[in-house]
């Protein structure tokens, strides 16, 4: 017997329900929607400054920019320091938010909560040296930091709750009022304090997050450097599992820039006038650049054509219409945080899957010898679907083909935007149950 997507749909809906009802999966989701005012206007400047303001930016590059526009040199630095303070505090914020909604689940301080979370992670991520100089590891900042953030903010939660005093939000503050609070949260917030102080001497004496970092860029190498095509599909998946739940994979787009089989594949086909057969054609570049990244990370340019066509939630169309322009031009934070997609099982595996599937469409026409792979350079900002149309001088059937997974990727991820919708339709009926239970009782 044939089962439809809808009954597939209303068998799953409970269970996905019985994990967004969980305290540590609400302080999650809440948490990562507190960031998305900031990443939002982060990736704006950061699009404007790769595009618009950088000498070999895709729009820069068409309108010849830097001939006519006045002063052009000198417009970049607001939008560098706009784009590097909101999305490098993003990590801060989200140990204030995490530590701020898992207390207030307890009705602890979530303000004195939130504020001690913030400094815990600045405490652990300050590193000791002889330098007059204070620095901070940034590996635990910006967005790179998102999940050991949150789960600092939850550990110093956890605090308050264990050691903290209820608090009554309801209540007009007044001064004596406020010293109470302080005074009943100040247990709490100097274990805090002392806690993270600990994990920070750690840290620095034991270099684990040096060698952390290590293995990350390890793992960076081999990726810039892979042409195995097994190798590319693994690292891949790897990277998009990692993205999914707040990491840096391998394959983050920022690193993969001058790799050795890019140089070679590039003077192959400089110098044979074709990049059809080109020394290394199953690469992460002309693999996962050109078909598996449209939109950012997880072909989320897909989920916002999806929401847009189909979707009756306002919210998504809210935050869909926002973060068009950002997937346009490869910026996924915006949807990552705002509908969101980070941390969210029902998007996990299409967020995997479709730009897998994407590649493997890529690779077998490079197979076919349906195109070329892709070997030039892209101008900085590159619409996704243009990428490898681009990166092969223009030839129209990676065009085609861009415009073809694309079309898929939408279709991969209409049901799984379907089950999302059911979901918060089904918890939005269960609160109303509730509250008329409440009233009744």
């Amino acid at each position: 017997m044939r089962i439809s997507e809808q009954q597939i749909i209303n068998r799953l809906v409970p269970t996905v329900l019985r994990i967004r009802q969980t305290d540590f999966y609400r302080v999650i989701q809440r948490t990562v929607m507190l960031t998305f005012p900031f990443v939002l206007i982060g990736s704006f400047c950061q699009i404007i400054q790769l595009t618009l303001l950088t000498k070999t930016g895709f729009l820069a590059s068409i309108f010849h920019l830097s001939t006519w526009v006045p002063y052009y040199k000198y417009l970049h630095y607001p939008f560098d320091s706009l784009a590097n303070l909101t999305l490098d505090s993003v990590a801060i914020i989200a140990a204030f938010g995490a530590a701020k909604y898992y207390a207030k689940i307890y009705h602890r301080d979530d303000q004195l909560a939130g504020l001690s979370g913030a400094i815990a992670l600045l405490l652990i991520a300050y590193e000791y040296s002889d330098q007059r100089e204070e620095t901070f590891n940034p590996v635990l900042l910006g967005t790179n930091g998102f999940t050991s953030a949150i789960l600092i903010g939850i550990v110093i939660g956890v605090l308050f709750r264990l050691f903290g005093k209820s608090t009554d939000a309801s209540r007009e503050t007044h001064t004596t009022q406020i010293l109470d609070r302080t005074f009943a949260s100040l247990l709490p917030m100097a274990l805090s304090f002392m806690l993270a102080v600990g994990v920070g001497l750690a840290l620095n004496w034991f270099m684990l997050v040096d060698y952390s970092e290590q293995t990350a860029v390890q793992l960076q190498k081999i990726a810039m450097s892979s042409h195995n095509i097994g190798l590319t599909f693994g690292l891949a998946a790897l990277t998009l599992l990692m993205e999914i739940l707040g990491l840096a994979g391998p394959l983050e787009q920022r690193l993969l820039v001058n790799a050795p089989s890019m140089t070679t594949n590039l003077n192959y086909a400089l110098s044979h006038h074709s990049a059809y057969h080109v020394p290394f054609p199953y690469t992460v570049n002309t693999l996962y650049k050109a078909f598996g990244t449209f939109g950012g990370t997880g072909m989320l340019l897909a989920l916002i054509i999806a929401i847009i066509m189909s979707s009756h939630n306002h919210n998504y169309h809210i935050v869909a219409r926002w973060s068009l322009v950002p997937a346009l031009f490869n910026s996924s934070g915006p949807m990552m945080t705002g509908l969101p997609v980070l941390y969210n099982p029902i998007y996990a595996i299409p967020f995997i899957v479709a730009p897998l599937v994407n590649m493997a469409i890529g690779g077998l026409a490079i197979w076919l010898q349906w195109l070329p792979p892709m070997v030039y350079p892209v101008p900085l900002g590159t619409p996704g679907p243009l990428i490898a149309f681009i990166g092969t001088n223009g030839n129209l059937v990676a065009l085609f083909i861009g415009v073809l997974d694309l079309t898929i990727s939408v279709l991969i991820y209409l049901p799984f935007m379907r089950l999302a919708e059911a979901t918060l339709h089904a918890a939005h009926e269960e609160t109303l149950r509730l509250e008329m239970t409440g009233d009744e009782n």
